[in-house]
């Protein structure tokens, strides 16, 4: 590349001072060619220390610690209890497979309608029961979601609907099934033939319709950016959640380099597509931002920090730091979901830049679209159990309570149910519903993340 040079004359003070200062002149000739940045390099391989995908070795001892102290003020202990008695984590749970998985219009499924919250509760149960697995040793709970897990797989055939609804489907409990069988790897009772059947259908029925997701963004007909940032998310944390159970590096390669430089929703700079500015309160000392999903509603908003902040879990058990990326860019969006959903609300105005949600030119085919003009209120107090991760991960990496003031708050929040000391739970907690949303995250921040 040809080099740029330009004489300057410039005055610059001098560098030591005795009595009164004076400036000398520099003459000289300075090289303002842009450097070329130096190609990023994808690992090819990756160190598999199992389990480690949402829940590490490292998260099981800290439990297992916690349990045998039995302490009732212990945060970790009390969601512990909270576990055990959770109807998704019962051994003598019951799975519901069906053949044809549906989510969205069921017309032409052969099915007379949705039926996915049949996944959603049996994916939730094999974790919950793996988790008490690994903590406890109950090999009951390791054998009932076993069960679950081959049922699924000796009977679901395929994911469909008449609509692209079907890929969260793929998404969301693509991950948790995956992750509740990296619990369970290990387990002597589930045979090598039927892990091996699990695997495969795990590649057949759940991550070719990951990657199809992401590869075409959702099909001919619309741009990048048409589905919301949590769709990506999700179909990237399945194919992540698969390839760390299969030990397939290439997998894990695909989405960090979706997550890092993708084209679509789910990559850093799309999802939050504006540079973080100041909390105008000065409570939080991070910059905080928007992320793509601010404007349209606080349930999406804040199911984004779940995701992501599960997506960057995942990635950081085997080596890839998601959290610190671009100065931990992702922080800054947890803090502004956090400020305006936690309590007590800030009185003060968000800070919001207008974004256009696939404007006319977007390439899409029909009539959408949307201009967001400031933070939506609807939804707004929405609570997901993401906050024990995200806040308890900066600190352990040595970050101030100032540069983390709204995820405390909120992960503080959520560490109580009308008063009362309880974790954040997941999947079945009351607290997040009993429709899909309920199980779009694994939750359980409080018991495997919290550290006092």
């Amino acid at each position: 590349m040809k080099k740029t040079l330009i004489t300057i004359l410039a005055a610059v003070p001098a560098l030591i001072c005795a009595g009164a200062c004076t400036d000398f002149l520099y003459e000289g000739e300075v090289d303002l060619t842009p450097k070329e940045e130096e190609e990023f390099v994808y690992p090819t391989t990756y160190e598999f220390n199992h389990p480690c995908a949402f829940v590490s070795q490292t998260e099981i001892d800290r439990v297992k610690a916690a349990v045998e102290a039995a302490d009732a003020n212990d945060p970790v202990y009390v969601s512990w209890q909270q576990l055990c008695g959770n109807q998704y984590a019962q051994k003598t749970y019951v799975a519901s497979p069906v053949e044809t998985l549906v989510r969205g219009d069921a017309t032409n499924t052969g099915v007379s309608g949705e039926n996915y919250i049949n996944a959603c509760r049996d994916a939730a149960a094999a974790f919950q029961l793996g988790l008490r697995y690994r903590i406890a040793g109950d090999t009951d709970c390791a054998a009932a979601a076993v069960k679950i897990l081959n049922d699924w797989a000796d009977v679901c055939k395929q994911i469909t609907a008449n609509d692209n609804n079907q890929y969260l489907a793929a998404g969301f409990q693509g991950y948790q099934f995956a992750n509740a069988a990296e619990l369970l790897r290990d387990y002597e009772g589930w045979s090598e033939t039927d892990q091996n059947d699990f695997k495969n259908w795990l590649l057949t029925v759940w991550y070719e319709k990951n990657k199809w997701f992401m590869d075409t963004h959702g099909g001919d007909g619309v741009c990048n950016l048409h589905y919301w940032s949590n769709w990506e998310l999700a179909n990237m944390a399945s194919i992540l959640a698969i390839g760390i159970y299969t030990e397939n590096p290439e997998m894990v390669t695909y989405v960090y380099r979706q997550f890092r430089e993708g084209e679509g929703s789910g990559a850093l700079h799309n999802m939050i597509p504006y540079a973080p500015v100041a909390d105008p309160s000065g409570k939080t000392s991070t910059p905080i931002a928007q992320c793509m999903e601010s404007g349209r509603d606080q349930g999406h908003a804040t199911l984004v920090s779940s995701m992501c902040a599960e997506l960057c879990q995942m990635a950081w058990n085997i080596g890839i730091d998601f959290w610190g990326m671009e100065e931990n860019l992702v922080l800054s969006m947890f803090e502004y979901t956090a400020m305006y959903n936690s309590l007590p609300y800030p009185s003060i105005e968000m800070p919001f830049t207008e974004y256009e949600y696939c404007p006319e030119d977007c390439g899409c085919s029909g009539n959408h679209g949307a201009t967001h003009l400031a933070v939506s209120a609807d939804g707004r107090g929405t609570e997901r159990p993401c906050w024990d991760l995200i806040y308890n991960h900066y600190k352990a990496e040595g970050l101030s309570d100032n540069q983390l003031y709204y995820s405390k708050q909120f992960a503080e929040q959520l560490r109580y149910t009308d008063g009362k000391l309880t974790g954040d739970g997941g999947a079945g907690d009351s607290r997040y519903g009993s429709n899909s949303s309920a199980f779009d995250q694994i939750g359980w921040g409080t018991l495997l993340f919290y550290q006092d």
